[in-house]
């Protein structure tokens, strides 16, 4: 668990990252929805981490007939 210090940087970071893709991060309620939707993201994503995909074959090339 992060703590105040930790969570007051990682915002700080977020809303920078924010501006610097040109996002209006004075809108406060804007910033928390976004916040909140990356977060919910980030635990998806963190699903495909725990797939093993180790015994798995890279599948082959997709070649499209010529005509």
């Amino acid at each position: 668990m992060s703590t105040d210090s930790e969570s007051t940087a990682i915002e700080q970071a977020f809303l920078q990252v924010a501006a610097g893709n040109g996002l209006d991060i004075s809108d406060t309620e804007r910033m928390a929805d976004l916040r909140r939707r990356v977060a919910l993201m980030r635990q998806g994503l963190e699903r495909l981490y725990e797939i093993d995909v180790a015994g798995a074959e890279s599948p082959s090339v997709f070649v499209p007939a010529r005509r």
